[in-house]
């Protein structure tokens, strides 16, 4: 049977042909590029609130191990399957589940963050080069926007590119700025002795490091699809997290604590690399937002089955950088209500990576016994009622925990969401299967375009 044609671009709908696969090295570096952000930076700053730098050190090891295998069993699945987050969720969710978890995955929280992120951009250039017509937050939203899109237009060939160009060069200018700013500010006896008034529970920090890549985790499929064997996005994804995303949150609490702000650009500035501020500005947010992007205009492909991926990158990008330039820019707002939006949506992301999880390991392998197939021809439902019912029960509990406060079992917010999701998907299928009561209604057949 034919395996599709690909009329999308980059295998939106699609499982990836051999002849696309990358290496294990080639998956690690893409994942490194999406790391190499300021962002990253500054959330190392909320854990110095924190703790001290020990402390803060510990809670990242812990929350960002709980991240490597969240997310190197969903990365696995799409290694195994070749297929991307948005084919795959047409299993525990059924086609018409597959849409609404896209949407909440990645089709409208990653334009909000590319818009988020290309405001940070902007921001980050007016206060490094002020006064310049082009440095101004408009212009530079625009410009940097447009300059976010030409990656993620090309494809993941273009992503990994990038990736390894700019990882090693974005790492090594955090490694000045780390040095000058302990250099510049006591050095690390005086680093090591520093202490927030007060200390939050280690559950706090815990949840927070591992809130702050959840999402990121449900799309790690995006990525891992293109590996030469099932388990190199495994691989890749865990290395990229527990041993770098940990050195970023360190960078970051460490200057916190010396001066009081997550300050490696204004470090780097002070011992006269104005210019290397600005690139670790520039790469930093280009390799993440590019892929933002990209997984964006993959959703949508697959949610609307029209336009091929590089409309979408066009059509998401211009809506992402208008509201960068427009919000952030002309009028002067705060981006807070999109901001405020995402973190909801947020709260729904982990529990469908959730449900994910438990149909491919339990339920398709051991319940109902079937394989994970996207060529012309194959079968899937509509809706399948224990998926759907389990993001939205989950996902409005980690909300609830979010919003007012509420301790679930762990303690830990969005793994009780995780946790419950996962628990509740798995009993409603097994009692409906049991009790022969169709759960998943209507059929779909994958057309010879994915669709």
């Amino acid at each position: 049977m034919s395996q599709g044609r690909d009329i999308y671009g980059d295998y939106a709908t699609l499982p990836i042909p051999e002849s696309e696969l990358r290496s294990t090295l080639n998956i690690f570096m893409v994942y490194m590029g999406v790391l190499a952000v300021i962002a990253a930076i500054f959330a190392g700053s909320g854990l110095a609130q924190m703790y001290d730098l020990k402390t803060a050190i510990s809670v990242s090891i812990i929350g960002n191990m709980l991240l490597a295998i969240f997310g190197g069993l969903i990365a696995y699945i799409g290694g195994a399957t070749k297929a991307n987050t948005y084919m795959l969720l047409r299993y525990p969710l059924g086609r018409i589940g597959a849409i609404i978890g896209s949407l909440i995955v990645s089709a409208l929280p990653l334009i909000i963050w590319f818009a988020v992120e290309t405001w940070l951009f902007a921001i980050t250039v007016n206060v490094i080069y002020p006064g310049h017509p082009l440095t101004s937050i408009v212009a530079s939203s625009i410009w940097g926007g447009l300059l976010m899109m030409t990656t993620a237009y090309i494809g993941y060939k273009a992503l990994s590119i990038l990736s390894y160009i700019t990882v090693p060069f974005w790492y090594t200018l955090i490694m000045i700025g780390l040095a000058a700013a302990i250099d510049l500010n006591g050095g690390f006896d005086i680093l090591w002795r520093i202490r927030p008034q007060t200390i939050a529970p280690l559950g706090i920090g815990i949840t927070y490091v591992f809130g702050l890549y959840a999402a990121g985790c449900v799309i790690t499929s995006d990525v891992s699809r293109y590996g030469i064997k099932k388990w190199s996005g495994s691989i890749a994804w865990g290395v990229h997290v527990v041993l770098f995303m940990t050195f970023l949150l360190f960078a970051g609490a460490a200057m916190t604590l010396l001066t009081g702000a997550p300050n490696v650009i204004v470090a780097i500035a002070q011992i006269g690399l104005g210019v290397g501020a600005l690139l670790l500005a520039i790469l930093g947010q280009w390799t993440t937002n590019d892929n933002n992007l990209w997984s964006a205009a993959l959703a949508w492909v697959n949610i609307t089955g029209k336009l091929t991926k590089r409309v979408w990158v066009l059509i998401t990008g211009v809506i992402g950088t208008a509201i960068a330039a427009l919000w952030g820019g002309l009028w002067g707002m705060s981006l807070d209500p999109f901001i405020m939006f995402g973190i909801l949506l947020g709260n729904f992301i982990p529990p469908v990576g959730a449900v994910l999880i438990a149909d491919y390991y339990i339920v398709s392998k051991h319940l109902i016994k079937r394989e994970y197939k996207f060529i012309p021809g194959s079968k899937v439902s509509l809706v399948n009622i224990p998926g759907v019912v389990s993001i939205f029960i989950g996902g409005f509990a980690g909300w609830v925990a979010t919003t007012y406060g509420y301790r679930l079992p762990t303690g830990i917010g969005v793994a009780d969401s995780i946790i419950l999701s996962f628990i509740l998907y798995l009993i409603l299928t097994t009692i409906m299967y049991k009790l022969k009561i169709k759960f998943e209604i209507g059929e779909w057949i994958i057309s010879e375009v994915g669709i």
